[in-house]
Order: C-alpha cells, then sequence, then structure tokens
C-alpha cells in the first residue's frame, strides 16, 4: 500500500474486536516511529506498548479517557524523554511537533499492516504518568489505539483542497 491509500484508507476506530495484533505488523508501527523525522534528529521518543488487560483499565478508568483503551489489543503511549523545555523560533514547543510526526507515521504504518487505530489525546497525562512510571521530565502526547475494527466505523468527510488550501496569503 503506498502513502496515500493509506492516509484515505485510515479512519478513527472506536469499538474492537477482542482479536490479538500480530508481533511482525506491530514491528512494522514501531520501525515507523524509530524513522519518524525529529528536530535536531534529537529522536527523543519513547513508545510504551501496553498489551496488560488490568494496565489499559486502570489507564482507562484513572485517566479519565475512552472506553477503547481497554478494548483495543494495544495501547501505544507516546512520550518525549527530553528537551520537552525547548520552543522553536516559531514559539511552538518542539516535543509536541515530534510527537505529533511519530504518532502521524504510526497511525499510516499501522493502516499499511491492516490494522485499524484511533488517537487519544483526551487523558489526564498524571495518571498515565504515574500508571506507567513515566518520569516527572518526560510528557506523554498522544496515545494510540490499535487492533482490529468490530463493526464499521464511518469514514468521515474531509474538506476540499480549495477550503484548505490558499496561495501566497490566508
Amino acid at each position: 500500500m503506498d502513502v496515500m491509500t493509506a492516509m484515505q484508507k485510515r479512519k478513527s476506530v472506536r469499538k474492537y474486536l477482542p482479536k490479538e495484533v500480530e508481533d511482525a505488523a506491530l514491528a512494522q508501527v514501531l520501525e515507523a516511529a524509530r524513522l519518524t523525522p525529529s528536530r535536531h534528529n534529537d529522536q527523543n521518543i519513547r513508545v510504551i506498548i501496553v498489551r496488560d488487560p488490568a494496565a489499559k483499565r486502570e489507564i482507562c478508568q484513572k485517566a479519565d479517557t475512552q472506553p477503547m483503551v481497554s478494548e483495543a489489543d494495544v495501547l501505544l503511549v507516546l512520550c518525549s524523554t527530553d528537551k520537552t523545555d525547548f520552543i522553536m523560533p516559531c514559539g511552538q514547543p518542539g516535543y509536541v511537533v515530534d510527537m505529533a510526526l511519530a504518532t502521524g507515521f504510526m497511525l499510516l504504518a499501522a493502516t499499511e499492516q491492516g490494522l485499524d487505530t484511533c488517537i487519544v489525546c483526551a487523558f489526564k497525562e498524571d495518571a498515565v504518568k504515574k500508571i506507567l512510571a513515566v518520569p516527572d521530565e518526560a510528557r506523554i502526547i498522544s496515545m494510540i489505539v490499535m487492533g482490529y475494527e468490530d463493526g464499521e466505523a464511518p469514514y468521515r468527510e474531509k474538506k476540499t483542497l480549495s477550503e484548505i488550501v490558499a496561495w501566497e496569503k490566508f
């Protein structure tokens, strides 16, 4: 599958079958995280793989997040490991950009592997950090639930290019 096909095929899935993700497919998704570009090539990423049902339930409950966190076979927690105080010249925290890129690369790799995913950004970071022993200086930016869709999530319509693209000025 090429990148454009993966982008067109990918959708947010919120209901999962109790089916295990194959190790080879998971390895490809993790390889996408490893290959993600980062500012200054810092590679300040740590991905925590959570498969333990009890841990996923605890994250779901204590971190005040969605039920899909405990339903999907795999929960990937994306952490920025250091330099979280670095602000880019444009005024944005660099680690947020790095983690957003990693999240996107991983979502596309998962789609290529025939896996379904959903980004999880609605969670209490402090609770997840405590459950997973994430050091204070690290930041959790996003989580990805990954597995196999139960049912059929709808594809959401995307805006047209003319609605999102401007030439030369806003």
